[in-house]
């Protein structure tokens, strides 16, 4: 999927777009890193509604920790790290009613450097 993906070969993409209807909170980490990883490659407009959608899903979102109060929150690793890569491959596809963009500012402020490093980054790349 990931390599089909960073072929660019535009006849990929219903199929990697197909994957996505699948996800949803209760599938594999590794099935939601690599439709990301390879929708982000081809960077697709029409990619963004499907990312989207999928974020919008139970579960999906809702994993930043942005209050000293949240620290205690036992959650795998595995959740925010899928929601902000999911945000992240829909901001390169262009966005979706400034839903990655949203996550993304989140995570800017997240009390775990890396992910507030990383969401920073992305908010700040040239499109």
């Amino acid at each position: 999927l990931i390599a089909a993906g960073q072929s660019g070969d535009p006849k990929a993409l219903p199929v990697i777009l197909e994957k996505v209807a699948q996800l949803d909170a209760a599938k594999e980490f590794s099935h939601h890193r690599a439709v990301a990883m390879a929708l982000e490659a081809q960077r697709d407009p029409s990619a963004a509604k499907a990312l989207a959608d999928l974020l919008g899903k139970e579960g999906m979102t809702g994993h930043s920790i942005n209050d000293i109060s949240e620290s205690n929150r036992q959650e795998e690793r595995s959740e925010p790290l899928r929601e902000i890569i999911l945000a992240r491959a829909l901001y390169r596809c262009g966005d979706h009613e400034g839903v990655a963009e949203k996550i993304l500012k989140t995570y800017e402020t997240d009390l775990r450097a890396l992910f507030a490093q990383h969401a920073h980054a992305v908010l700040t790349e040239k499109r």
